[in-house]
């Protein structure tokens, strides 16, 4: 299993990285499979999962963390992914919140707050459910 993190050239992957300043736009979590592999992540549509051969199609790898589980203790963390945020929303409120924090900090040095008042119970943007 491994935790990636992405870019792309839609305008989307653009502006993330513009307004954060980071190398990187997307984070999702892949899991190891014959076919290719299949990844979880949030996006604009929600929470799913994807095939993750199709999914390298579209963007670049710009940093990995492997995370060294057996077959069988990935499979379990899959099990336990997707049945608990498979089909969830997306954060709108709590990236928007987390973009307007790095503008001012950016701008005005004011420290982004290390809990977020704008999140929603249920809905998740790709770093929330990294953190989980």
């Amino acid at each position: 299993m491994k935790i990636i993190f992405t870019k792309s050239k839609l305008p989307l992957s653009l502006i993330i990285r513009a307004v954060t300043k980071e190398d990187c736009s997307h984070m999702a979590i892949v899991f190891e499979s014959r076919d290719g592999g299949l990844m979880f992540e949030s996006n604009l549509l929600g929470t799913h999962p994807k095939f993750f051969k199709t999914a390298q199609k579209h963007m670049t790898i710009v940093h990995e963390v492997t995370i060294p589980f057996t077959l069988e203790q990935e499979d379990h963390a899959w099990d336990l992914m997707v049945d608990k945020f498979d089909g969830r929303p997306y954060d709108y409120k709590a990236i928007l919140y987390i973009g307007w924090r790095r503008i001012l900090n950016r701008c005005f040095k004011i420290p982004i707050p290390e809990i977020n008042p704008w999140r929603t119970q249920g809905a998740y943007f790709c770093d929330e459910l990294y953190e989980i």
